[in-house]
């Protein structure tokens, strides 16, 4: 076990709670920072320390990563999410840690630059680390099933069809824990895998597939239903505008990838879709009893 804590943003969110939760059973001393103090204690209990402030406040930054000895580095998608890394990287960088591991952008948001403000937001943080003497991975995860699968299993069950703006767009899923496993395995690891890691579920699956799965797992009909991309508003907030334009490279075939990036590292298959739709209807019927 490290003796230096290892410094967790995001921990709250979806993916930071499986990490945090993760690096806590392998007992990782683990340090979170976050200005919802009253939340981290509520998932984490004393099992994590604590640490209130800001990505803005550079004394709060400065007294979370002190003898901190690796950090992983999530945050929301936002219009300061590549201020609010950069300012935590250098923090990082001034306190001499000795490894950064960054919960990054989709690789198709990314490359090529241009077409996901989301992505060029990640890519400026990716191009800063490399400026660092800091040891540095970005783990690039693709579509992630606790987020836009589920919203369609959810409106499945409502009723209503899978939508989506191309029925053959396929789209290389990854499951949240596999990308937590992943994040676990480049915090512990003696050294980093590479320094970007694309990572994506077993197989590419079309919404019509997926459509096919939940009829056969709900023993009725799921149709499909082809709708335009909505377009992103200029008067909508940043994450509106990023989601709206994920949503225009997932029907353009931009998502349709698979890696064998988790297998290569974790020596097991990723959770692929059909184990989700699985995994979820149990957890819904269960919610419903």
């Amino acid at each position: 076990m490290s003796a230096a804590p290892i410094l967790v943003t995001g921990a709250t969110g979806r993916l930071g709670q499986i990490v945090v939760k993760r690096l806590i059973a392998l007992d990782q001393p683990v340090r979170i920072f976050t200005r919802r103090p009253e939340t981290a204690r509520s998932l984490f209990g004393p099992a994590a320390r604590i640490a209130v402030g800001e990505f803005a406040d550079g004394a709060s930054l400065a007294a979370a990563i002190r003898d901190a000895g690796r950090l992983l580095l999530l945050s929301p998608i936002g219009e300061t999410l590549a201020a609010d890394q950069i300012a935590v990287a250098n923090a990082a960088a001034a306190a001499g840690l000795h490894r950064v591991v960054k919960i990054s952008g989709s690789d198709w948001t990314i490359e090529p630059p241009g077409s996901s403000i989301s992505g060029d937001a990640h890519a400026a943080v990716e191009r800063h680390l490399r400026s660092l003497p800091v040891e540095h991975v970005s783990l690039r995860p693709n579509a992630w099933m606790q987020v836009s699968l589920a919203n369609t299993i959810r409106q499945v069950l409502a009723g209503n069809p899978v939508a989506a703006a191309n029925p053959d767009a396929g789209v290389g899923y990854i499951d949240a824990r596999d990308i937590a496993d992943v994040a676990v395995h480049e915090l512990l690891a003696d050294g980093i895998a590479g320094e970007t890691l694309n990572l994506t579920g077993p197989d590419v699956v079309t919404p019509r597939q997926i459509a096919g799965l939940l009829s056969i797992a709900l023993k009725r009909p799921v149709d499909v239903a082809e709708r335009p991309p909505a377009g992103a508003s200029p008067h909508g907030d940043f994450e509106q505008r990023a989601v709206a334009q994920f949503a225009t490279l997932i029907a353009a075939g931009r998502a349709a990838t698979t890696t064998d990036v988790v297998a290569s590292l974790l020596g097991r298959a990723p959770r692929g879709v059909e184990t989700f739709i699985s995994e979820h209807l149990a957890a819904e019927a269960a919610l419903a009893r």
